[in-house]
């Protein structure tokens, strides 16, 4: 000693005392890193002191003494005390707090496995941490998970924290609160570029936490990480698979009806989290965070890409849900708005995607392009090169993107003439491109472009009109024409060259100058002066016939090529006289000459008519030439109406032409109704009348060459027939293509031709009471009405088009206007046909064939109108105005039409809310119909009358709904209905209507009736008792239809399933930090456990139900699949039931028991018979050629199933020894199967070793199954039944685990059918 104090040289009186807990603890309050030295020297009782000294209220520096008293190996006891109080300790300050989070990462390996409890403390905490704190702390977790220790628990605990998840919350000011997650964020960002492995956890953290939803501080977090190169692809994937998710799990819990409400709420919280969470990030890029920008551009094109093309009503917009489309297009739209860097990026990823995107995948683009020149026209400007680089490539475009394209950019060409100069410029070379796709959109983009030049014309000329004096006004056209008139005529030489092209192209000219001629009518004369020239390459004024048919088609190579469409010609003339005639304005003579600044001699004036003129004369004539055709034609003397080849293609087309030509003027006759006195009308009537009979015959000959064109393309086969390539296919698309272009019709003159066709409706009814009317009157009263329905539903086809679209404000109110003008007439047509039911069929052999023509004639016409009417009603459905069309229908229904359903199947008369008491009155009269239909057995009929009332009753609430299924189901009941598509629309409207659990219970019902009658046994019965809908000839239809809701019911099961499971992990993860599960989290999993497994049972009844009938070969195939495809579901569900390890393991529930028990008693045990009879049948019919395919198709399901069977029993045996209780007590042992077809032969030789050996083994069989551990009663309970009978020993369980390990190795190891040697042979 004395030597050492002498080294030292310090005196022994002025040696330091030895250091003691409080004077190090003193000093560590000062300067820890000088404490720390000290520590060596206390003694263990020191230690021990300076441990349970420790307190939450301790000061900060005294923890970082923690980690070097730790490794001096303190008194285990002590050590143990000091975290005990720690963790116990209900709270702790900030200061604490920050000292523990640092300190952890230091602890000495024997003392880590104390990590994961104070991470989950300092967690839990953090609510209560001070605002200043908490980017510390994070940094600090952040430091322990780079350790790494335990990442997954701590970016969890920040991601739910910062994220507010069940209700945390930052407590700060919403300014303080996002600095504060923003500087969060940035410490992850900076963590992630240090340590690609926390980048990887980072990921896999956000992407397991909460499914299906996400948070602002989640998105923000994934946005930065998306900046690592490396983690780009998995960061943004996440964000774009969340999005798809939540949108996916909300479209199917709004058609699953058997899911609980609070489950249906959860998921329209969470697509409206996802939807907020994402556009929130967009909103905050703008402050401090703008290097996430590029990662946002990504994240919205993505969701364009990926776009579901959700319907609006599908997607529920009631309720805010956006779809994936929409959700992209509003992030875009965001940056493009707030972010002048991100401008440049969106226009060239738009570029970029329309020309390397599928067609289909570059229509969202299109319209984001569309939505950004209306909304920001001005920024836009700056990017007209990038726009002209686009419009370069329009020749290679699809035609409808390079359609769409123009349509999206001429908005802007009122800002940028230079650009509306490029735009002309790409068309002019598109028209000289060999493709009639791009001449056709060429010549769309031109139409386009006029237009768009006369709607700015107007709105730059409107305020000018209303203050100009009279003087001033006289001088309006010339001014007009001067500024707006003149790109018509210097685009004219351009449409001209459409005059040499395909019919096509011609046709899309036609419709495109009417358009261009509605939108200004002051144009009128000079497009009628550009059609002229061309009109009389086809028109002769003083020929006997004026129309020059020859010239309009030809043949080439065995083909019909249609030079000119001749009637979409006229039909285009006889529109634009007819806007002329309508509009009020007038344009001088001379306007034409004076747009070029010079004016025509008066010499050259004189005697000259007027374009207008002309073509009135020439389509007169063309009508007289046409009334001459049609008296010769009524006495018989002509044969042909030109001199056409006999060729029966030509025949087609003249006679499609006629068509056209007919309904021309129909037209033109229709639209000057309304203007003439009563004589003139009656004189007009009756010529309506006289072409309308005319174009029924032309239509009946058109069906005749059909027929004829049929036969020789069948019987022909010679060498022009092969080098057709096909002529029915060829006389196919002509046929489509002619007939898309036909029932065109103003609304004026169709809605004249409704009120007429009314008209004589109601004089034929009034002439039948009388006397009994002539057939010719009868016959052309059927004429006008199937004329008049066939352009009423084109009509209605094409605005309910239009409705769909992006069609808001007046152009909707529009569309309605004009369909409510249409809509009582045509529902007094439709009670005309439907109660005009006493038809009479002729009580003579002379009236017997011409009562059932007009059978025939009334059933087409009756699924026109009804046709008619589910377009109307498709109109119903809108957001501004959704029971406005309904109301129209209703009032303009018989007055006691209510009085015709029988009073049981009326729905609530007293509904005080205006929109359902209408659809309610609306129902009642489609039940009306539908029973109408049914008695005349008319199966279209009948399935329009379906989707009408399906459309309707899911608009309604599930109760109202649920009353016109039980409606539907009585139907059933009550009805004989041997027809098999009116079978299967009738149960399927009940099944869809029907709320649960009745949908499936009548399901069940009805396939247990359908079990006795083609179960092929003695006591099959020909018709069912219960539901005779159910009869021989609708069995086979009806047992596919239920196949088919076995199908959709497990793919709910399986969503539902995936649902279940994230819920209980997050159950189990609650349980791992020690923190209560919410009791709205616990209810709303015990609800969906309930229905999950009271869907499945259902299902279990209707399959067995299946399983005792005898199936044809492709139904069979398919039970087979649903089934092991339900087994399957059944394992997942009993494997969720099992605890992970070091979890307490929970006895199921009575739900999941009685599952259980009825799966093996019901269904099982019927199957493993279901699949001897169809092996019995593949090895009876194994020798049969032609069939070898389908045995071996259906040989490999069996496999399937035996296997998914033997994977659920697996599950259930593992449940039964963790939890005691028996689960397979009426399981079914299962035979040892090789799969092989054997040919009989083979059969003949192994059968009598192998009947002594099941002799031989069924003792033993009955005496111990692995399949059923131990046999009870079926009315004990479980739980007290495996309680007091001690289930199976371990030994026991041991060897029947073993034995279903080496069963299911077998199954795997002979899971490929093996061709026995005859059937080699015949192959």
């Amino acid at each position: 000693m004395s030597a050492s104090t002498a080294a030292d040289g310090t005196p022994p009186s002025q040696q330091p005392p030895p250091p003691t807990a409080e004077s190090v603890l003193g000093l560590a309050s000062r300067d820890p890193s000088a404490a720390v030295p000290l520590l060596p020297a206390l003694p263990p009782d020191g230690l021990n002191d300076l441990l349970s000294s420790l307190s939450p209220a301790s000061p900060p520096n005294h923890f970082a003494l923690l980690p070097a008293v730790l490794a001096l190996s303190p008194s285990p006891t002590a050590a143990a005390a000091a975290f005990s109080a720690l963790l116990a300790a209900p709270s702790w300050p900030s200061p604490t707090l920050l000292a523990v989070a640092s300190l952890l990462r230091d602890l000495p390996a024997a003392y880590r496995y104390r990590v994961p409890a104070f991470v989950a403390k300092v967690l839990s905490l953090l609510p209560g941490a001070d605002a200043q704190d908490l980017p510390a702390l994070a940094y600090q977790l952040l430091l322990l998970a780079s350790k790494p220790l335990h990442p997954r628990a701590v970016l969890t605990g920040l991601l739910r924290f910062f994220g507010g998840h069940r209700g945390a919350r930052l407590r700060a000011p919403p300014s303080i609160a996002r600095q504060v997650e923003g500087t969060v964020v940035m410490h992850i960002a900076f963590a992630v570029k240090q340590d690609p492995a926390l980048a990887r956890e980072v990921v896999a953290a956000v992407k397991a936490d909460a499914p299906g939803t996400l948070s602002g501080f989640a998105v923000a977090v994934l946005l930065s990480v998306a900046r690592v190169r490396r983690f780009n692809d998995a960061a943004v994937g996440v964000l774009r698979d969340a999005v798809i998710t939540s949108r996916r799990d909300y479209r199917i819990s709004r058609l699953c009806k058997w899911l609980p409400d609070c489950l249906k709420g959860e998921c329209t919280r969470a697509a409206n989290c996802v939807e907020k969470a994402l556009l929130k990030a967009v909103g905050e890029s703008i402050g401090g965070r703008e290097h996430v920008v590029p990662s946002i551009v990504q994240v919205g094109f993505l969701l364009l890409e990926a776009s579901d093309n959700d319907r609006r009503e599908e997607c529920g917009s009631h309720e805010g849900v956006l779809s994936t489309e929409e959700v992209g297009v509003n992030m875009l739209k965001s940056m493009f708005e707030i972010h002048g860097m991100a401008r440049t990026e969106i226009i060239e990823q738009c570029k970029f995607r329309i020309l390397s995107a599928k067609p289909s995948q570059s229509v969202p683009v299109i319209r984001l392009l569309g939505g950004l020149v209306c909304t920001h026209p001005f920024q836009l400007l700056e990017y007209i090169a990038h726009l002209k680089e686009l419009l370069d490539y329009f020749a290679f475009l699809n035609d409808k993107i390079s359609t769409g394209l123009i349509n999206c950019i001429l908005p802007l060409t009122k800002f940028s003439h230079d650009l509306k100069d490029y735009v002309i410029l790409v068309v002019r070379k598109a028209m000289f491109k060999p493709e009639d796709a791009v001449r056709v959109a060429a010549t769309n983009a031109i139409v386009e472009l006029i237009i768009m030049e006369n709607k700015h014309r107007k709105n730059d000329a409107n305020p000018f009109q209303d203050s100009s004096s009279q003087p001033s006004s006289s001088q309006q056209p010339e001014t007009h024409l001067e500024i707006g008139g003149g790109l018509f005529q210097e685009l004219s030489g351009l449409l001209r060259r459409c005059f040499s092209q395909q019919a096509r192209v011609k046709e899309a000219l036609y419709n495109g100058l009417v358009q261009i001629v509605t939108s200004d009518p002051v144009i009128a004369e000079n497009v009628l002066d550009f059609l002229w020239p061309h009109f009389l390459n086809y028109y002769t004024e003083h020929a006997e016939c004026p129309l020059k048919f020859d010239s309009c088609f030809k043949i080439e190579s065995a083909k019909v090529c249609i030079l000119e469409p001749i009637d979409c010609l006229l039909s285009c003339i006889s529109c634009i006289l007819q806007v002329q005639q309508n509009s009020k304005c007038e344009r001088p003579r001379d306007a034409y000459w004076k747009c070029f600044g010079f004016t025509p001699s008066q010499d050259s004036e004189v005697g000259r008519l007027s374009s207008s003129d002309l073509f009135v004369k020439a389509l007169s004539n063309t009508q007289k030439y046409l009334r001459k055709c049609l008296a010769e034609d009524q006495r018989g003397q002509t044969q042909e109406t030109s001199s056409l080849s006999s060729h029966l293609d030509t025949a087609h087309c003249h006679n499609f032409a006629m068509l056209g030509i007919i309904e021309v003027f129909v037209d033109f006759a229709a639209s000057k109704l309304e203007k003439v006195a009563d004589e003139q009308k009656e004189m007009l009537e009756k010529e309506i009348l006289d072409l309308i009979d005319a174009h029924s015959s032309f239509e009946r000959k058109t069906s005749k060459n059909k027929e004829k064109t049929a036969q020789r393309a069948g019987n022909s086969s010679d060498s022009t027939a092969k080098q057709t390539n096909g002529p029915k296919e060829y006389y196919s698309a002509m046929l489509q293509k002619l007939n898309e272009r036909r029932g065109k019709f103003m609304d004026s003159s169709l809605y004249e031709l409704v009120r007429m066709c009314v008209k004589q409706c109601d004089a034929d009814n009034l002439e039948k009471c009388s006397q009994r009317p002539s057939q010719s009157k009868l016959n052309q009263c059927s004429n006008l009405l199937s004329f008049v329905l066939k352009a009423c539903l084109g009509m209605f086809k094409s605005l309910a088009a239009k409705g769909s679209g992006a069609t808001t404000g007046k152009v909707r109110t529009a569309l309605y206007e004009d369909v409510k003008k249409l809509v009582g007439l045509m529902m007094q047509l439709i009670w005309w046909l439907m109660l005009d039911s006493k038809q009479e069929n002729g009580g003579t052999k002379r009236n017997l064939t011409q009562g059932k023509k007009n059978m025939d004639s009334k059933k087409d016409q009756l699924y026109l109108a009804l046709a008619c009417l589910k377009e109307i009603s498709k109109l119903s459905v809108s957001e501004d105005r959704p029971g406005d069309i309904i109301d129209v229908l209703v009032s303009s229904a018989p007055p006691n039409i209510e009085d015709m359903v029988h009073s049981s199947h009326l729905l609530d008369r007293n509904d005080t809310d205006p929109n359902t008491r209408s659809s309610h009155v609306f129902l009642n009269i489609l039940k009306m119909l539908y029973v109408r239909v049914l008695s005349q057995s008319l199966p279209h009929e009948s399935e329009v009358v379906t989707e009408l009332i399906f459309g309707i009753s899911r608009k309604l609430h599930h109760g109202q709904s649920h009353l016109v299924g039980h409606w539907a189901a009585s139907l059933c009941g009550e009805n004989i209905v041997q027809n098999p598509s009116i079978a299967q629309e009738m149960v399927k409207l009940a099944v869809h209507l029907m709320t649960a659990p009745d949908d499936l219970v009548l399901v069940h019902n009805m396939t247990a009736e359908l079990k006795f009658i083609t179960s092929g046994d003695v006591d099959s019965r020909d018709s069912s008792e219960a539901f005779p809908v159910i009869n021989c000839k609708t069995k086979n239809s009806l047992a596919a239809v239920f196949l088919q809701m076995v199908e959709s019911s497990l793919t709910e099961l399986d969503w539902v399933i995936g649902k279940l499971k994230a819920m209980l992990a997050l159950a189990y993860d609650s349980a791992n930090i020690d923190e209560d599960q919410p009791a709205d989290e616990r209810t709303q999993r015990l609800y969906l456990e309930e229905a999950l497994y009271y869907r499945s049972t259902s299902v279990v009844h209707i399959l067995s139900s299946f399983a005792h009938m005898s199936l044809k070969d492709s139904q069979a195939e398919q039970f087979l699949k649903q089934t092991a495809k339900f087994y399957k579901l059944l394992a997942r569900i009993a494997k969720s039931q099992v605890a992970p390890k070091g979890y307490k393991q929970a006895i199921p529930g009575h739900k999941f028991q009685k599952l259980a028990e009825v799966t093996c008693r019901m269904l099982t045990a019927p199957l493993y018979d279901f699949v001897a009879l169809v092996q019995e049948l593949q090895n009876q019919q194994a020798s049969k050629r032609g069939i070898l395919a389908r045995i071996k198709r259906e040989s490999k399901c069996i496999p399937d199933l035996i296997f998914q069977i033997e994977d659920y029993e697996k599950y259930l045996i593992l449940l039964s020894k963790l939890t005691k209780v028996n689960l397979l007590r009426h399981a079914k042992r299962s035979v040892a199967r090789d799969f092989q077809i054997k040919s009989k032969d083979e059969q003949e030789r192994n059968s009598t070793p192998a009947r002594a050996a099941s002799c031989e083994g069924e003792p033993e069989e009955d005496a111990e199954g692995p399949d059923a551990p131990v046999e009870t009663n079926a009315d004990e309970d479980p739980e007290d039944s495996a309680h007091n009978d001690n289930t199976v020993e371990d030994s026991k369980s041991d060897e029947e685990e073993e034995r279903m390990l080496a069963r299911r190795k077998r199954a795997k190891t002979n899971n490929v059918v093996q061709d026995s040697d005859e059937e080699a042979e015949d192959e």
